[in-house]
């Protein structure tokens, strides 16, 4: 079953917003097994919201639309279903009085553009809003299938989850399930990793892609079947080759990070880390201090070449040091050095780019320092 999305709104055009819902959406589409060939930004403009719906509606079954449903004159989702439709547009009178009681209940006044939020195009079903006002929409035409949810992301994902995919199952049954695993590396260029894993690429179910952020390489392994057990078994064995050539640059799958992985160790051993930053101005500890929510293992940070608290684990990370010509670029060295109860590990690195590019990579390469550092193998030493 194809699903296509189009996010609505002149702000998303222009950069006022960034278009996450189009990214949330397309995720959740393809966690259920939809494909989805192409997302579609399109203005507040009725005439090109309808004909943006035209243009999905002939290359799919279904067309999720998010934004523009608000009580605004600029809100004109709704209008331009209704003109692909045919219909005219209606008021969910049981809707609108609710949206009357509401704003009477906390002193204002009803006027007539707020019950905008109440109005459908003629034999469309509301869909209820978990956490906002404005109904979403639902309307079949010529055997398929429109529905609009809110703009706001926390109404937009609930009418989500709750209204649109449970009516797209019931519409899809009998579709495939998608399922990704994405493994994640650090210290091999993805140049490298395309080349080491470059007959696997043509393979199409499973398929193997690749992307790049910040320093680390994500290998993302997807693979369609009827269920969620036959997909995974049709990853499994591509997973075990992937990891068997890459080796020990895959450090976690999925949502694992690395600033989890190493207090995860951390805690493992009983020990505490602190950090000492110049190039990172605090940066390494910050993601530290955000994932030990217990603020029992990170011990703080100093910024600056001055003494860090006192831990167990300590990583001191130097100043950017001055443009170095490397040929085709200029890069800066950083060196780093990570201090633990079983030892001593240093590294100076080489990153390109301005110095918030550098302080970013240095980030990275500071928490997978600590990573290699703290061995599992090794032990703490007795008091």
């Amino acid at each position: 079953m194809i699903v296509e999305v189009i996010a609505v709104g002149t702000e998303l055009l222009i950069g006022q917003i960034t278009n996450t819902n189009a990214a949330v959406i397309g995720a959740r589409l393809a966690e259920e097994g939809f494909d989805a060939h192409y997302q579609v930004t399109v203005g507040d403009n009725l005439s090109r919201v309808a004909d943006a719906i035209r243009s999905a509606l002939s290359r799919a079954d279904a067309v999720v639309l998010t934004g523009g449903i608000g009580p605004t004159p600029d809100d004109l989702t709704r209008e331009a279903m209704a003109r692909v439709a045919g219909r005219a547009m209606t008021r969910d009178q049981a809707h609108a009085a609710w949206i009357g009681e509401r704003i009477g209940s906390q002193g204002g006044t009803v006027n007539p553009t707020v019950l905008r939020m109440a109005d459908l195009p003629e034999g469309a079903e509301g869909l209820p809003n978990a956490n906002g006002v404005a109904l979403g929409v639902a309307l079949e035409h010529n055997g398929k299938w429109m529905f609009a949810v809110p703009g706001v992301p926390v109404e937009m994902i609930a009418m989500l989850d709750q209204e649109v995919l449970p009516r797209l199952r019931r519409l899809g049954a009998g579709s495939t399930v998608l399922r990704n695993r994405v493994l994640r590396t650090w210290g091999m260029g993805e140049s490298r990793i395309a080349e080491t894993l470059d007959d696997l690429f043509e393979s199409t179910n499973p398929s193997v892609a690749f992307l790049i952020s910040d320093m680390e390489v994500k290998v993302r392994i997807s693979a369609k079947a009827a269920d969620r057990e036959a997909a995974d078994g049709l990853i499994e064995p591509v997973e075990e080759e992937v990891r068997a050539r890459l080796g020990g640059v895959v450090f976690g799958a999925d949502e694992e990070t690395v600033e989890a992985i190493v207090l995860d160790r951390l805690r493992a051993l009983g020990w505490t880390v602190a950090t000492a930053e110049e190039a990172t101005l605090g940066q390494v500890g910050a993601r530290l201090a955000i994932t030990d929510e217990q603020r029992q293992t990170f011990a703080g940070s100093t910024i600056g070449a001055g003494q860090p608290p006192e831990a167990d684990v300590v990583l001191r990370v130097g100043p950017i040091g001055s443009d170095r010509d490397a040929g085709r670029r200029t890069t800066r060295q950083v060196e780093m050095t990570v201090t633990t109860p079983g030892g001593v590990v240093s590294r100076v690195f080489d990153f390109g780019g301005d110095e918030e590019r550098v302080r970013s990579f240095a980030t990275i390469a500071g928490l997978h320092l600590l990573r290699l550092a703290l061995d599992p193998s090794t032990e703490r030493p007795p008091s």
